[in-house]
């Protein structure tokens, strides 16, 4: 093993260095962009997000362009408002972070009259992005540590490890992975915010992350895997560009290849053939649209593992030879009070769970964890906790005129009443009849769509309650 040594303020990384990592991270940022749209939406084009694609992919033509990168940055924080709060965890993570970097720019561009240089702002934004992902890891570990994740009937780490092999499931059906995929999953999850915290751990960490997220990946977890390979970015040693130099300068195929796809990325023709490739598969995908959903769930699966596999292989041949590797002083040293913000709002977010605050997108990760009234399964989080009573009251939609309301109560499932009655005066003109459980008698109550007051219109676009399904039908 290489040893580890610290840069010091002396010994600073070179900017080009630096620009270069700025570079790789908004290629691999933008492609993470991609794979979502592609894996939840497919090939959009009349949507919001269709700005994001453009955005990304003029991106990738020049990923060390700030200008450009801000562009996507916009367009993606602007897309996942409108979606709020119908979003994914890492979705959130993005616009919470996205927000922050604008933030930072914005004020940084005031202060100085021009925007920052892209080495530079790698540099201030890089012990963020750091921080952000040691607390996803983090609270996903925590959220694990409850009854039903260690249960082999429910558990998600079970369910989702019998689709590594979604070609053909009845490769991995048996009895045999429910323990190791059940403490594999905690151990890998508890570790990695270590390893990837200590610099000495670092490559390791990397190591494992890269693994664990190419297996989430093959289970069908690809767009939170894509976030996070981008978000490793901001773990490489400072002078990685340096040492990729060098392994190009001794390996000429190696260095042919990077400068020919880089002519074929920057030409003037890559980005009107890309959208004309994505205007194309639209209108072919939505003739067989079954068919294109399966050909893009396979296909986005490949693309992200063979994005890790190469990318892996080709740092792992420049990091594991040379000198000692170098990382920044306090790397993970937030560097303006914006960033604690954000902070503060993604551990805010993290904890709301067991606050009783909201349930979705919270970093919870596929955990089974429960913190509903009367279903609270955390091992040693106490119920005591929760202070908001969002979660206090569960119901069954007995009748409504709207359907798909109706029968997201057939199989017993209960809804959140805040959640019911945030959908009613989300779709006006629609009741539902309803059922609880209280003092031991079961009451039916007619909800009317009621205009909700200014503090409630906050809350409706910013927390939303999962459904708790029946124990004999739990799933992730």
């Amino acid at each position: 093993m290489v040893a580890v040594s610290t840069a010091s303020p002396d010994r600073p990384a070179r900017p080009a260095d630096a620009t270069w990592l700025f570079g790789l991270f908004a290629l691999l940022f933008a492609l993470s962009l991609i794979l979502h749209q592609l894996w939840w939406g497919g090939f959009e084009v009349l949507s919001p997000r269709f700005l994001v694609i453009l955005a990304a992919l003029w991106t990738v033509q020049r990923p060390t362009s700030v200008a450009r990168f801000l562009a996507m940055v916009v367009a993606e924080v602007f897309s996942v408002a409108l979606d709020m709060p119908d979003v994914g965890s890492h979705t959130l993570l993005v616009l919470v972070s996205g927000a922050c970097v604008l933030s930072y720019v914005g004020w940084t561009t005031l202060l100085t009259r021009r925007l920052p240089d892209a080495g530079m702002l790698f540099e201030r934004i890089a012990p963020f992005l750091r921080v952000q992902l040691l607390v996803v890891y983090a609270a996903a570990a925590i959220a694990k540590m409850n009854t039903g994740f260690f249960d082999g009937e429910v558990s998600c780490a079970v369910a989702l490890s019998g689709q590594v092999a979604w070609f053909d499931p009845s490769l991995l059906d048996g009895s045999w992975r429910i323990a190791p995929s059940i403490w594999g999953t905690v151990a890998i999850e508890v570790a990695l915010p270590v390893l990837l915290a200590v610099p000495r751990t670092r490559l390791l960490g990397l190591v494992v992350g890269g693994g664990f997220h190419t297996v989430l990946a093959l289970v069908g977890n690809v767009p939170f895997s894509a976030l996070a390979v981008a978000l490793y970015v901001a773990y490489l040693p400072d002078d990685t560009p340096s040492r990729l130099r060098s392994l190009a300068a001794g390996r000429p195929a190696l260095g042919r290849w990077a400068r020919r796809a880089r002519r074929l990325s920057g030409s003037r023709a890559a980005l009107p053939v890309a959208v004309g490739c994505w205007l194309a598969a639209a209108v072919i995908f939505s003739f067989e649209p079954v068919a294109g959903r399966a050909l893009i769930s396979n296909g986005t699966r490949l693309v992200l593992v063979l994005v890790v596999l190469a990318t892996g292989t080709v740092l792992a041949l420049a990091l594991t030879r040379g000198g000692p590797r170098v990382y920044a002083a306090r790397s993970l040293r937030l560097g303006h009070p914006v960033f604690a913000v954000g902070i503060l709002l993604l551990v805010a977010n993290s904890l709301s769970p067991y606050l009783g605050l909201k349930t979705e997108s919270s970093f919870t990760m596929f955990s089974n964890l429960q913190t509903e009234d009367g279903y609270w399964n955390h091992a040693f989080i106490p119920e005591a906790v929760r202070v908001f009573p969002y979660q206090d009251q569960l119901v069954r939609v007995t009748d409504s005129d709207d359907r798909a309301l109706e029968e997201r109560s057939l199989d017993g499932t209960r809804l959140v009443r805040f959640e019911l009655e945030r959908y009613l005066r989300s779709h006006p003109g629609t009741t539902a009849t309803y059922a609880t459980a209280a003092a031991g008698e079961a009451t039916q109550t007619a909800v009317p769509n009621s205009a909700a007051t200014p503090a409630t219109a906050i809350l409706d676009r910013l927390v939303k309650f999962r459904a708790v399904r029946p124990p004999e039908r739990a799933g992730c």
